[in-house]
């Protein structure tokens, strides 16, 4: 079967032998299950539709910090002089400013490589 790695795919065709694009490359197209419906479906005419289900992580954490401060709230309720506290309001200001200005937000959006490769000596 001249297979290099495993897992591997493979189209046996109804007529004909396989061809070199009848396996399905791993490490050139990817292990996504969009990739490989769509190799199946050059291969065979078969459309396979890949519905993912919805990841309810977001909207659960929302609830669980919505929950958490509606308490926290609702126990301080006589005593909310924490709210007029200008130390912890200039404390939380001062980290949103340093974590915006340090590059962490920036390597967080971009999502740069660690270390890049000198074209011309191959040094990383």
């Amino acid at each position: 079967l001249n297979m290099n790695s495993a897992p591997t795919f493979m189209n046996f065709p109804a007529k004909g032998k396989p061809k070199r694009g009848d396996t399905y490359e791993l490490q050139v197209r990817g292990f996504s299950a969009e990739q490989i419906a769509r190799w199946i479906a050059d291969r065979t005419d078969v459309n396979i539709r890949v519905i993912r289900p919805p990841n309810y992580a977001g909207p659960l954490m929302l609830g669980l910090l919505l929950a958490v401060i509606g308490g926290l709230v609702y126990l301080r309720r006589s005593n909310m002089e924490f709210l007029f506290n200008k130390t912890g309001w200039a404390f939380a200001a001062l980290c949103f400013v340093l974590a915006m200005t340090s590059g962490q937000m920036w390597n967080h959006i971009r999502g740069p490589p660690y270390a890049h490769k000198n074209p011309h000596t191959g040094h990383v």
